[in-house]
């Protein structure tokens, strides 16, 4: 005996036991030798399976029904999922961001998911009191864990939204896809509508200049007679130096010189800055008239690649998947009871020797 339990301390490893307060066993040990080296050997698992198959079987088969009952209807309502594949168009992005991450940005708005949470009574839908403290802050964690948006690696963004009705699970995809193109027309139309104010602003004062510049340009025309500056200084010149040459000594046209010699000048520059501002008159009225568009027309900004249509068979939960987990977890904490057991038995063993 003293032997035997040298031999055994040489390759047993000693495991204290926590001590049970609620439940009381006569026998407890204190101590459980784990054979590690021996007891995880194909052989000696094999006969472990053999020798508890029963067991196991009832174990098993009990984890399999209660998994198959529990992720029944009865205790897990089945949800359907409708998907939406869409690429972005006639969106212009911010920064240095693509149209793809704006669509995205848009889709996780907040005023989108407030939206779709009038539009469907999602309150009443999730069966969320209103009355509760934080009762949006769950409702709204509750929306978003049905609502999967991500893009794709083509540049397609996908949206899929989960519900216990499958045409009520279509109808927010296509509600969430129309949100979309509206908060991006919204948000294209106030940028267009910045652009279209400055282009007035600019466009009013460009007029304002031209009728000054008009009004002191009638007043040489009306008050001296200069007309065309060219035309009648070279006219003029003729007519003048024709005269003296003819032997005339107070020739007719010597006022229209005067008047070109003393206000040709000004006319001349006001006549150049109302052609310059005639010019940028109508390059601002161009801007005017392509921002006033922007803000008036109406687009779409995203292209159905898929649309959305009623799921015909339940997405969640993944029944197979349950009951799988539940019957591999039985089947491996049966294993370690067993174990446990195993080695409490060869403990008495070897006690009793």
């Amino acid at each position: 005996m003293p032997e035997i339990r040298r031999q055994e301390k040489n390759y047993v490893k000693k495991v204290k036991l926590p001590k049970l307060s609620s439940v009381k066993f006569t026998k407890w040990p204190k101590e459980i030798s784990f054979d590690m080296e021996n007891i995880f050997t194909n052989t000696n698992l094999f006969k472990l399976i053999v020798k508890w198959r029963v067991s196991l079987i009832v174990f098993m088969l009990l984890a399999v029904a209660l998994s198959v009952l529990f992720s029944s209807s009865w205790f897990i309502k089945p949800k359907y999922k409708s998907t939406a594949i869409l690429y972005p168009s006639n969106l212009i992005p911010y920064s240095s961001e693509t149209p793809t991450e704006l669509m995205l940005q848009i889709f996780r708005s907040e005023d989108i998911l407030d939206s779709m949470i009038q539009k469907f009574n999602l309150a009443s839908h999730y069966d969320i009191d209103k009355t509760e403290d934080h009762y949006y802050t769950r409702l709204i964690k509750e929306l978003e864990s049905n609502v999967d948006v991500r893009k794709t690696e083509y540049e397609s963004v996908i949206v899929e939204i989960l519900d216990y009705e499958p045409e009520t699970a279509c109808k927010m995809v296509t509600e969430m896809v129309t949100l979309f193109n509206k908060k991006a027309r919204r948000m294209q139309r106030e940028k267009s509508q910045e652009v279209l104010k400055i282009a007035e602003t600019q466009l009013s004062k460009k007029a304002k200049q031209i009728d000054s510049l008009q009004v002191k340009l009638d007043s040489l025309r009306i008050k001296y007679g200069i007309l065309d500056y060219d035309v009648q200084t070279k006219e003029a010149l003729r007519a003048y130096y024709k005269e003296i040459g003819d032997g005339g000594k107070n020739p007719p046209l010597s006022g229209t010189i005067d008047n070109l010699k003393t206000k040709g000048g000004e006319y001349l520059l006001l006549s150049n800055m109302f052609t310059s501002a005639t010019l940028t008159y109508g390059k601002l009225k161009d801007e005017y008239d392509i921002a006033l568009r922007d803000v008036n027309k109406e687009l779409t900004y995203s292209n159905y690649v898929t649309s959305p249509v009623p799921a015909d068979k339940k997405t969640y939960p993944i029944r197979w998947l349950i009951v799988l987990t539940s019957l591999v977890s039985t089947f491996v904490l049966a294993i370690i009871i067993i174990m446990i057991l195993e080695n409490i038995r060869n403990k008495k063993k070897v006690i009793n020797q």
